[in-house]
């Protein structure tokens, strides 16, 4: 699969376990101790690329982010997991984590992270009924936890060091790697068509109904199988 503009990263958000028991609609999912139905995923995270404009600014940064998570030693496993962290230091080392009241130039805070979050958007069950939020006004009303939030930047911050330090070539393998570690997904549908196919998926397995079968590039629950194989990122 090839890593272009068009390709988006899906990240699911997990019920915590007071969640799971009273269910994401308000309707219990144990009934005298005993699992009636299992919904784990009560949101999903979908995020746009940056432009070609915001690499050629930061790209800087984001490269030797990129280069800091492997020759630490974090590597593909540990990587994911630290991404913005280390995006973070090396700009604060760099002088380039605020903005330059002098220069006029802004800072990776305030540009790079900022245009990340603003092309992140989470949709959720919210009292009983779908929700689409910006990143920051689900965290701000608590749709999404501050643990969720963390491990949604750095999964960002993963992910765009990565697509602006790769060559084209490179990319696909490191991006569904990564993604596997996630539970995440790269996916070519825009946030409009990939939340219909995860709200489908969630609102038939609470029915007790039998999900209809997705395309190929559309989100499915982190783990799933078909034939035996995991499905959590498309192949």
């Amino acid at each position: 699969m090839r890593i272009d503009r068009k390709l988006h990263l899906v990240v699911p958000i997990y019920a915590d376990e007071e969640v799971q028991k009273t269910g994401i609609d308000g309707n219990p999912l144990f009934d005298d101790g005993e699992p009636v139905m299992h919904l784990p995923i009560m949101a999903h995270v979908h995020s746009t690329p940056i432009s070609e404009e915001t690499v050629d600014r930061y790209f800087m940064v984001l490269g030797q982010t990129y280069a800091a998570i492997f020759s630490q030693g974090f590597g593909l496993a540990g990587g994911p997991g630290i991404a913005m962290r280390m995006l973070r230091r090396i700009a604060k080392q760099n002088g380039v984590w605020n903005d330059n009241p002098k220069t006029g130039e802004v800072g990776v805070e305030n540009g790079l992270v900022a245009e990340m979050r603003r092309l992140t958007m989470v949709d959720a069950i919210v009292g009983g009924k779908w929700q689409d939020l910006p990143l920051d006004v689900a965290v701000a009303q608590g749709t999404i936890s501050k643990e969720d939030e963390t491990e949604v930047e750095n999964a960002l911050a993963f992910f765009t060091a990565a697509y602006a330090t790769l060559g084209r070539s490179q990319r696909a393998g490191m991006l569904r790697a990564g993604a596997e570690i996630w539970g995440a997904q790269i996916t070519s549908s825009s946030f409009t068509e990939s939340k219909v196919s995860w709200r489908t998926s969630i609102e038939t397995a609470s029915s007790g109904a039998k999900p209809p079968v997705a395309a190929n590039d559309a989100p499915a629950p982190a783990n799933a199988t078909v034939a035996g194989k995991r499905q959590s990122v498309p192949h």
